[in-house]
């Protein structure tokens, strides 16, 4: 049998992996000397149940030299060769059984060697808790090269002090200003104090010093929510999981977002940052919202910078969105205004909800407002009707048939926006005494009544003219008697009839190539109609039928098609348009002859 190998590792193409495609920048070497000290702490208080005095203390010298001290458990000369020389080897991972201790936030056993991004040369001073009578200096290089020196116990605290000066090109991330604020970004939350040790002497805490609980809670959630993002938001969600995985508050926008819209959130794992990006956990309809997240329990990736998807970040994604949607159904009843104003600036949001989630819906949909052609209703207006109502879903289609519908008290629902359909069938799964169809399956010959069968005899001229004229705009005549009387003629089209409409007028714009292909496709249309309804009711066509001139009938009716074209904003023909300011010209001579 041949005998077996041991793998080696090249130190410095590590850290070229780790500065190059594990971290996103080198700053996080901020991140990884917070963690350590946090878990040095948490160690130290497995051991010592009574200590409660853990705090981390950061000095900088003359922007070269960084010290990270920390009060937590510290090395012994074993933990050192075990923990800090072999790569992968994690001190928060039981040496027995290999699991990962959940009381600490690194895993991996590579958080030290990001200092390296940074830095040539690592100095550590460490005395163990456990053997406070030895305490040693760790100095390690990017070669892959370390030693150890014992040095006096007495001269070292019990902890960990590491020390790395600026390597060129890094200065940048060891001053006062930028280690506050990479600090404060990352550790906000952390349940001790971190110091800044100025110069002068004087010691500054720079992470916040915040509860989430006790008096003006209120006040101090948004005050934090304001530190966060800069932002005076309207109202905040508390987020607290059932099963104790999750706890924070979520922000809820001052202003409209995109539906699509990725903000930035502040998602912590055990207190320290992990991530900026809540698409891994947040409900994908959570876009008009900011949350502040802390949790314990969910895995991190190598890099330490969003989760790892396995089946406890989905049961996460699945509370969170409940906890979210029980507050808001919540507010109808506790918050009512807040609730108003929440729709009112959201409401493309609260509609997606709506129709991802029942419970949501059924809370929701009474205070949702529909554009009709009798002003706004909202949804509980809509539920309380006992008639049918239709909707469309085209906004030209609305604006030319709403004002026929509302003559005969037929209420019509622009559904053109989005999600509004979709509400509409829901409604009516909800609901089984809720009605709505769409436009098309509307009878309008209910609405479009045979007039007088002698109207037929006197309005014979006007007919003959009228057909006439409409013959080369390929449209039909047809004397009907319908409401309102305000209205002289309806235009009325069947689909097939719109489609050729609109690819004639986009023949008249295109190129010659392309109108030709166009014309190709009007030409395979079938069965296309359209018809324009003269109304018997109208004054105006009253006036027509007995003015016995076919020429100005027929100059008449042109401009009263077009006109109707206009205010339908069917796609108009450039010959249609000329049509229009021909007869107008001819109106204006008549006057004045």
């Amino acid at each position: 049998m041949s005998e077996p190998f041991i793998f080696k590792v090249n130190l410095g193409g590590m850290i070229d992996i780790l500065a190059n495609h594990l971290y996103s920048s080198p700053d996080v070497f901020i991140r990884e000397l917070l963690q350590n000290g946090t878990d040095a702490i948490s160690g130290r208080k497995q051991t010592e149940p009574e200590f409660s005095t853990g705090r981390i203390t950061i000095r900088i010298q003359k922007e070269k030299n960084l010290s990270f001290q920390d009060n937590g458990t510290g090395l012994t000369e074993e933990e050192i060769h075990q923990f800090l020389a072999v790569i992968g080897q994690s001190s928060k991972r039981d040496l027995k059984s290999g699991k990962i201790l959940e009381d600490y936030i690194g895993r991996f056993g590579i958080g030290m060697l990001s200092c390296f991004m940074v830095t040539n040369r690592i100095k550590m001073l460490t005395r163990s808790a456990k053997h406070p009578e030895h305490a040693y200096l760790f100095e390690g290089c990017p070669d892959g090269t370390y030693r150890i020196t014992e040095v006096h116990a007495e001269t070292v605290p019990i902890g960990t002090e590491v020390q790395i000066d600026a390597k060129t090109g890094c200065e940048e991330y060891f001053t006062e200003e930028k280690v506050t604020e990479l600090v404060r970004y990352y550790g906000l939350p952390l349940p001790f104090p971190v110091m800044l040790m100025h110069e002068n002497g004087e010691e500054e805490q720079i992470n916040a010093n915040f509860s989430l609980h006790g008096e003006n809670i209120t006040q101090q959630i948004m005050n934090l929510g304001k530190e966060l993002f800069d932002t005076s938001f309207m109202g905040y969600i508390p987020l607290e999981s059932k099963s104790g995985l999750f706890s924070g508050v979520a922000y809820i926008m001052p202003y409209a977002v995109s539906l699509h819209a990725k903000n930035t959130h502040r998602i912590y794992l055990k207190n320290m940052l992990l991530t900026e990006d809540g698409e891994a956990i947040l409900p994908k309809w959570s876009g008009f919202l900011q949350c502040f997240l802390n949790t314990s329990q969910l895995r991190p990736t190598a890099s330490r910078e969003n989760f790892y998807e396995d089946e406890l970040l989905k049961q996460a994604r699945e509370e969170l969105s409940e906890c979210i949607a029980e507050y808001l159904t919540g507010l109808a009843a506790k918050n009512p205004e807040l609730l108003q104003k929440i729709i009112q600036v959201h409401f493309m949001m609260i509609k997606s909800m709506a129709c991802e989630d029942e419970q949501f819906f059924k809370t929701f949909v009474p205070f949702l407002k529909f554009e009709t052609n009798m002003g706004e209703f909202t949804g509980k207006d809509l539920l309380t009707r006992t008639e049918p109502l239709s909707y469309v879903q085209e906004m030209n289609q609305f604006h030319r048939t709403s004002a026929l519908m509302l003559a005969q008290n037929q209420l019509l629902v622009n559904a053109c926006y989005v999600y509004d359909a979709q509400l509409l069938q829901l409604m009516q799964e909800y609901d089984e005494n809720f009605i709505a169809y769409p436009l098309e399956y509307v009878t309008f010959e209910e609405f479009l009544q045979n007039p007088p069968a002698e109207s037929f005899h006197s309005a014979k001229l006007l007919l003959n003219a009228a057909r006439k004229a409409m013959e080369p705009f390929d449209c039909d005549v047809e004397l009907k008697s319908f409401s309102p009387e305000q209205l002289p003629v309806f235009y009325l089209l069947n689909e097939n009839a719109e489609r050729k409409r609109e690819i004639q007028h986009s023949k008249e714009n295109a190129h010659e190539l392309f109108s030709s292909m166009l014309e190709t496709f009007a030409e395979e249309i079938e069965n296309s109609q359209a018809t324009l309804f003269l109304n018997w009711n109208n004054e105006l066509i009253q006036k027509l039928i007995h003015l016995k001139d076919s020429e100005r009938m027929k100059t008449c009716i042109e401009i009263l098609y077009i006109q109707n074209l206009l205010t339908g904003r069917f796609p108009m023909r450039g010959g249609e348009m000329a049509t229009l300011n021909e007869n107008l010209i001819q109106l204006i001579e008549w006057g004045l002859t």
